[in-house]
């Protein structure tokens, strides 16, 4: 029960003890000063009789009856008797005075007047005539008594409501700062710091506000502290401060989850080296060397922004890598080409003496190593600064896959979402406290000329050709239809949204009108994004969430880590989980900063009642280490590989999720 609600009643019961101990009191006091009164007029008009009739003939009985009719006639007395001495009678009486009820039979029986005959007698000449007997009529009592009730009644009932309606005036005004401070609470649960600025004028209250305003002013500060702090984890131990790019350790790390994590990979490695770039620094200073280095590391991130899932960093001195993703060889080759045409018409334009190469090799398939991926750079990079005129060498090998030109790529992707030839796959996660199935990763695959090509080989011609948003609705409809084929599946569906997809309006739309087709399945997905698209995508995706909300869809953030902005965001985007990116955790029981860092994390996101995930688990060292600090999931290799239907995961799941 509501403290408001709790104050009414007691103001009502208040009320009602005050009206019924006044309605006691009235009653018992009127009833007493009427039966008095009664009492007193059937004595007078008993004696007034009695004197009347004695100045008559004892033997005139018509004039005695006139008499005592016209005093019965008043309507005032319910009985009056004149017993002669003969034993003659003379009686008058009135069962009611009123036609109409002068009080309800209940309340007569309540409220019971004691009416005591009056008696007189009657002399003629010295001599006893007989006895005369008055006795009021309670009904005139019994209906001033009732009026003054039902007055009282009335009056109190209006009292009631009139201090009810002012009370509940009151207490909205005096509670509405404890319902300011109950969605300030609300609002801590939902990730957001509200400060009251509006104070209460009661000392309790403004008490009550304060403390929460404080509370709330030291939860901020503790989060700040501790974002910050992972933050300054991650840029230590993976950024380098002068081009503001990954260092050498991170880009190993990320390049390595790629093309060592024995999924398909399919992308071009670029090595960019700047010539005589100790000459530079010697003859420009440290000040310009630094100018120049943070000026191509504005570029690359330009550039990483620009194409999604591109990895940059600076490896040493004047040494750059970047890894982006496309589709094939042709590809690649434009994109290196498009890089070189960048690098040397915006910054290194105005320094004509300093040069420049750049050495690429494409990587497609499963098996591939960091170092032979690198070698293959190398190579290229010292063919590059040999040859003359351009500056930039793809590396040459032999890799016997099909290239395609831009235009039949066009032509392979539309005729896939025409006939929808989308193939799922699905990567479990299970719960690291009992490795219950809490998730399954969709992967997609499109089917061509008997050939399966995965998302990493097709997905970057797909953004190039702008068909983003038709393909995540094509894979999100998809697995729609999968859940409604498999309604035993309890299992949480998580669809990977393609940073196009995610700020187009019409894209959003067109996902509510697809959700709405299918509103049970619909509770059963979970839409995610990475983290490194937050910079562009951050309102978008709020946008969308806040959408789909009410159809039970969650919300998360994939490959967490691999972002820039702080992790005030956290706060910002309705998350209902977090996705560690596997890079941190590949190795993890090896590396003391990655421990430290996922635990960081683990603390923020739990702390903000945000559930923690973590992929790309292979060893068992690494399973052990990261289930120690604290995720919620755990997924990867270690456990299984990807499930092409759903049966082969309930087949699974129900034998007992083992490793290998």
């Amino acid at each position: 029960m509501t403290l408001r609600r709790q104050f009414s009643l007691l103001t009502g019961l208040l009320i009602l003890v005050l009206t019924a101990g006044s309605l006691a009191v009235t009653i018992v006091n009127s009833r007493d000063h009427f039966q008095q009164q009664l009492n007193a007029r059937a004595y007078d008009a008993a004696t007034s009789l009695a004197v009347a009739l004695s100045n008559t003939d004892a033997a005139d009985r018509v004039s005695q009856s006139r008499l005592i009719d016209v005093l019965f006639d008043r309507g005032f007395y319910e009985e009056i008797r004149f017993s002669l001495s003969s034993g003659d009678e003379i009686r008058r009486h009135a069962a009611n005075a009123f036609e109409y009820k002068a009080a309800p039979g209940w309340f007569r029986k309540l409220v019971s007047l004691e009416l005591l005959p009056a008696d007189a007698d009657v002399t003629s000449k010295w001599q006893r005539m007989g006895t005369v007997t008055v006795i009021s009529h309670s009904d005139f009592a019994y209906r001033d008594l009732w009026q003054i009730v039902r007055s009282e009644i009335l009056w109190f009932g209006w009292v009631l409501l009139i201090s009810l309606m002012f009370l509940q005036l009151l207490l909205r005004v005096l509670f509405h700062p404890l319902t300011r401070v109950e969605r300030q609470a609300l609002a801590i649960t939902e990730r957001q710091w509200q400060v009251q600025e509006k104070i209460p004028r009661a000392r309790e209250l403004k008490r009550v506000v304060l403390a929460m305003n404080k509370m709330v002013v030291k939860l901020q500060a503790i989060f700040d502290e501790q974002a910050e702090a992972t933050r300054r984890i991650r840029e230590e131990s993976m950024m380098d401060p002068t081009s503001g790019l990954l260092n050498r350790h991170g880009f190993d790390l990320r390049l390595s989850h790629v093309v060592e994590s024995g999924t398909e990979h399919s992308g071009v490695l670029l090595l960019i080296q700047l010539r005589d770039f100790s000459t530079f620094n010697q003859q420009e200073g440290r000040e310009a060397g630094d100018e120049l280095l943070s000026a191509v590391g504005g570029i690359l991130a330009d550039w990483q922004n620009e194409y999604t899932g591109t990895i940059s960093g600076r490896r040493t001195g004047a040494d750059f890598s970047v890894f982006t993703p496309c589709a094939d060889r042709h590809q690649a080759e434009e994109m290196m080409s498009q890089l070189y045409a960048r690098i040397s018409t915006s910054i290194l334009s105005r320094r004509g003496r300093h040069q420049f190469q750049i050495g690429a090799v494409f990587l497609q398939g499963k098996e591939s190593t960091l170092s032979t991926a690198f070698s293959c750079a190398d190579a290229a990079l010292r063919q590059a600064q040999h040859q003359a005129g351009s500056g930039c060498a793809l590396y040459q090998n032999e890799s016997g896959q099909k290239e395609w030109t831009a235009a039949e790529w066009r032509s392979l992707l539309s005729t896939v979402l025409q006939e929808k030839r989308i193939v799922l796959c699905f990567m479990p996660v299970l719960s690291s406290s009992d490795q219950r199935l809490m998730q399954l990763e969709v992967y997609s695959r499109i089917e061509w000329e008997g050939e399966m090509m995965s998302a990493a080989r097709f997905w970057p011609m797909v953004e190039h050709h702008n068909f983003s948003a038709e393909y995540d609705l094509a894979i999100v409809e998809s697995v729609l239809r999968h859940i409604g084929s498999e309604p035993e599946m309890d299992v949480r569906f998580c669809i990977n949204l393609s940073p196009a997809s995610v700020i187009r309006e019409n894209f959003h739309q067109k996902l509510l009108d697809l959700v709405r087709r299918y509103p049970r399945e619909a509770a059963s997905i979970a839409l995610e994004i990475p983290e490194f698209s937050l910079e562009t995508t951050e309102q978008a995706m709020s946008r969308l969430a806040m959408l789909l909300q009410p159809y039970g869809v969650l919300t998360g953030l994939d490959q967490l880590g691999t972002g820039s902005l702080a992790f005030a965001y956290l706060q910002r985007l309705p998350l209902d989980y977090v996705r560690i990116d596997g890079s941190f955790n590949r190795g993890v029981h090896r590396a003391q900063d990655h421990r430290f860092y996922i635990q960081s994390m683990v603390q923020i996101a739990h702390n903000l009642d945000l559930q923690v995930l973590a992929e790309g688990l292979e060893q068992a060292e690494d399973v052990h280490t990261v289930r120690q600090t604290g995720v919620d999931g755990l997924g990867g290799y270690y456990f299984c590989k990807p499930f092409v239907t759903l049966r082969e995961v309930l087949t699974w799941s129900r034998s007992g999720p083992a490793s290998g």
